[in-house]
């Protein structure tokens, strides 16, 4: 992806985040519109989806707001997902969402891992030694 292009679709991606799945359907519909990305319904045969495509990223979904949900995910890891987690409340949507999709999770087994690391993690260092021994690296999960 040329680089203004990434620089665009990282701004799109950050704004995305606080926002309700409305306004970020709109949000891409008119980020298409303004750089000739597609948005394709499904046809009238009922049997195919809703496709968006944007920024060199393609999705797919039952309607627009699927899609556009798909999109955001897959955009949200085109720019390297979550650097760290983050704690703003107003994030916590779209984090939770990607990391669904990241994880193939589904809400309840997202919830019982994140317990479980949760409570190994202030337990000791069991986690990140793990993260050290599996990543190869001495720093990470420092």
């Amino acid at each position: 992806m040329p680089l203004d292009l990434h620089n665009r679709a990282t701004r799109l991606v950050h704004a995305l985040d606080r926002m309700t799945p409305e306004d970020r359907t709109e949000a891409i519909a008119n980020e298409i519109i303004e750089t000739g990305g597609s948005w394709q319904p499904p046809s009238d045969d009922g049997r195919s989806c809703f496709t968006i495509a944007l920024h060199g990223i393609e999705v797919f979904g039952f309607d627009a707001a699927h899609a556009a949900m798909n999109w955001h995910i897959n955009a949200r890891s085109a720019i390297g997902g979550w650097a760290e987690p983050d704690h703003d409340p107003t994030l916590r949507r779209a984090q939770l969402e990607w990391a669904q999709v990241a994880l193939f999770l589904d809400p309840e087994d997202l919830r019982r891992k994140a317990a479980v690391i949760a409570a190994l993690w202030s337990g000791n260092q069991m986690v990140r030694n793990a993260a050290r021994q599996y990543l190869g690296t001495p720093e990470a999960a420092a």
